[in-house]
C-alpha cells in the first residue's frame, strides 16, 4: 500500500519519510535492482522516489550504492546458478528476489558494466581474489560434487 508522505515545512519540500520505510526501499533496491518494487516496499510511489533522487544528493548517493549492491547480487546469483550446475535457463527466485532468465541477467550486467557514470559501492572491504591454485581446487571440488550427484540414482527409481 502506498502511503501519503507529508513534506516538512521549511525543509525545501523534502519529505518526512520514516527511516524504516527509506531503509525498506534501499534494502529492496539493493536486493533486486527493481525501483518499482523498492518504492512499494518503501510505501511511496515510484515517481516520488525519482523526484527525491533528483533533489537530494545524499539520497541519490544511497540509491546509487544500493543499486551497485543489487548488480553485485545479480552477478552472485548468476555465478551461483552456473557453478551450482542448476538445470534450465532460469535463475530461481526467493523473496524479494524474482526468478530471472540467465540471458536477461547477462544482458543487464553487460549494460551495467558499459554504462558511464554507473553507480558504485562507496564503502566496504577491498576485494580479494583467490590465486589460481585455490580457484582450481574449488572448481575441481565442485565438479566432483556434480559428478557424484549424477552417479547417484534418484531415490525411488526402483532400480
Amino acid at each position: 500500500m502506498v502511503t501519503q508522505v507529508k513534506t516538512a515545512p521549511g525543509n525545501g519540500g523534502y519529505p518526512k519519510w520514516p527511516a524504516a520505510q527509506r531503509e525498506a526501499f534501499l534494502d529492496c533496491l539493493s536486493a533486486s535492482c527493481n525501483v518499482k518494487a523498492a518504492a512499494v516496499a518503501g510505501g511511496v510511489h515510484v515517481a516520488t522516489v525519482h523526484r527525491w533522487r533528483r533533489q537530494d544528493p545524499a539520497f541519490a548517493q544511497a540509491w546509487g550504492e544500493a543499486l551497485a549492491l543489487g548488480y553485485e547480487m545479480l552477478e552472485t546469483r548468476l555465478l551461483g546458478h552456473a557453478l551450482g550446475g542448476e538445470p534450465g535457463d532460469m535463475i530461481a527466485g526467493a523473496d524479494p528476489l524474482p526468478a530471472i532468465s540467465v540471458d536477461l541477467s547477462i544482458k543487464l550486467l553487460s549494460r551495467h558494466r558499459e554504462a558511464t557514470g554507473r553507480p558504485r559501492r562507496a564503502t566496504g572491504p577491498t576485494r580479494r581474489y583467490a590465486d589460481q591454485d585455490d580457484s582450481d581446487r574449488a572448481i575441481l571440488a565442485k565438479l566432483a560434487q556434480i559428478e557424484a550427484r549424477r552417479a547417484t540414482p534418484p531415490a525411488g527409481d526402483g532400480k
